[in-house]
């Protein structure tokens, strides 16, 4: 029996999801992140193989016949060099090799795996807003184009992490007076117990501090914003408007994605309606014809789907 596997690797969490020959979906299983530039390769790959062990423990759990060959397609955040995909899939071939299992592995990326789970197809538009934020375009012929993707110290406009550590910055200068009040300070002493704001820099500046913490705090404000809180209305939009420039600039670089599909993918886009209208409305001002798509199914969905349809 074939199985596929399709493993979505964010900086945050990492998703596999598991399907039969009849592209079924069999399992999903969830882990901490994989993004080797966020936890370090160590980790990373730590975390790889205990989702690998996992996923390949459900599988044989559901194979009543001779034990199942797999195809695996791994997306990963933070993986986007020949060298990057080349020792990740090294390191699946030997895991697989040891493991005695039959099967092979390809790496791809976390914007083609988002386009086929909603398209079913890798060509198109795709604009992430997770942790971390991309923007990546495929032609019919293959050609592959990005903007931004290029993490949170040189970029992730409109992501998490951005929208995060903007929030954070801009509760400090509504203490000072710098901005006005805001709800989001309120939000945010509630839920960590503080008695005032200024208790906050003696979290953020502990050497432990990640990414994914700052991305954290991307969620007080979306739901001050929700509110129709100034600040936090201000952040939102200024990033969702950082992205559409760089979706505006990626839609340029060829005529196909002048009237191409835009999926919105990750979980900004999802939760933030602010953010999302505000995207929508600066690109299709730019380009009319574009089709826009809130994301239909996971990441890790389309890297099984890939599995299943592409040949390493």
């Amino acid at each position: 029996m074939k199985l596929y596997l399709g493993i979505d690797g964010g900086g945050t969490k990492t998703e596999a999801v598991l399907l039969d020959a009849e592209e079924r979906e069999l399992a999903c299983i969830t882990g901490g992140s994989t993004n080797p530039h966020a936890v370090g390769y160590d980790t990373a790959i730590a975390e790889l193989k205990a989702i690998l062990d996992r996923s390949i423990a459900q599988a044989q759990a559901q194979s009543s016949s001779a034990p199942p060959r797999f195809r695996i397609a791994l997306g990963m955040a933070g993986v986007s060099t020949d060298e990057e995909r080349s020792l990740i899939t090294e390191t699946v071939t030997a895991y697989l090799s040891e493991k005695r299992i039959e099967g092979e592995a390809f790496v791809t990326n976390d914007a083609e795996i988002a386009l086929t789970a909603t398209l079913g197809r890798e060509h198109g538009v795709l604009a992430i807003a997770g942790t971390g934020s991309i923007v990546f375009g495929c032609t019919p012929e293959g050609e592959r184009y990005r903007t931004g993707g290029w993490g949170h110290l040189l970029g992730d406009e409109g992501s998490g992490y951005r929208i995060g550590l903007d929030t954070l910055q801009a509760v400090m200068r509504s203490y000072d007076g710098v901005y006005p009040p805001t709800a989001m300070t309120r939000l945010i002493t509630e839920a960590h117990g503080y008695h005032t704001i200024t208790e906050l820099k003696g979290y953020i500046y502990q050497p432990g501090i990640k990414k994914q913490d700052i991305a954290h705090f991307a969620r007080y404000a979306i739901e001050a914003s929700a509110s129709g809180d100034e600040v936090a209305c201000q952040v939102v939009e200024r990033n969702a408007l950082e992205l559409a420039g760089h979706a505006i600039t990626l839609i340029n670089k060829h005529a196909s994605f002048h009237c191409a599909d835009v999926v919105l993918s990750g979980s900004i886009f999802k939760h933030s309606a602010l953010f999302n209208e505000s995207f929508r409305q600066q690109v299709s001002a730019a380009f009319p014809q574009l089709r826009m798509h809130d994301a239909l199914h996971t990441p890790a969905y389309g890297a099984a789907l890939l599995a299943a349809r592409r040949t390493p």
